[in-house]
């Protein structure tokens, strides 16, 4: 045998008693419970009621913070496609009102597979999340709309409109 192996059938089985547990370890731990516990079987159908209407919601709440993920890409976008009038533009910008617009209207719809007798008014504050994250996309439409000059916001987009002045008299 060379110097840098180590046999270990030849240890001497009282010297390993002698090693502590390793920190945290519980001997107990791998041993049975005493005490039954309830399985996922075993549970009753009001606790199984309990624990779907608890998935539902969790995953109401996922699908209505699923906008405020998008908002960073579209404000990304916006940046990087500049406030030029092309049609890349107009596009993104025709993105950011259609997509949200078709979102809120189909709400229900949405968030449809998610109800149940009991938690259909609970279902309120993520509709209204989902609904606010939407209009937080339409504002950023609004905004790249307002960068490109489209919104006649400022007096002279208004300049047709507004009556020309009477000269009262004349200086010659």
């Amino acid at each position: 045998m060379s110097n840098w192996s180590i046999d270990y059938s030849s240890l001497n089985k009282s010297n390993t008693q002698k090693i502590p547990n390793p920190i945290g370890f519980e001997p107990l731990a791998l041993q049975r419970q005493s005490k039954p516990e309830k399985s996922a079987r075993q549970l009753d159908s009001s606790d199984k009621d309990d624990m779907q209407a608890a998935i539902k919601m969790k995953r109401a709440w996922d699908v209505a913070m699923g906008p405020a993920k998008s908002i960073p890409m579209n404000a990304m976008m916006i940046y990087m496609s500049g406030t030029s009038l092309q049609i890349f533009t107009v596009m993104i910008t025709a993105m950011l009102f259609f997509q949200p617009f078709k979102a809120i209207m189909s709400v229900q719809q949405t968030f449809n597979r998610f109800e149940s007798k009991n938690n259909s008014s609970d279902l309120l504050l993520p509709k209204l999340t989902f609904v606010g994250l939407h209009i937080i996309t339409i504002l950023l439409g609004v905004y790249k709309v307002n960068a490109m000059g489209l919104l006649p916001n400022t007096t002279s987009d208004w300049l047709s409109f507004i009556q020309p002045k009477v000269v009262m008299e004349y200086s010659a």
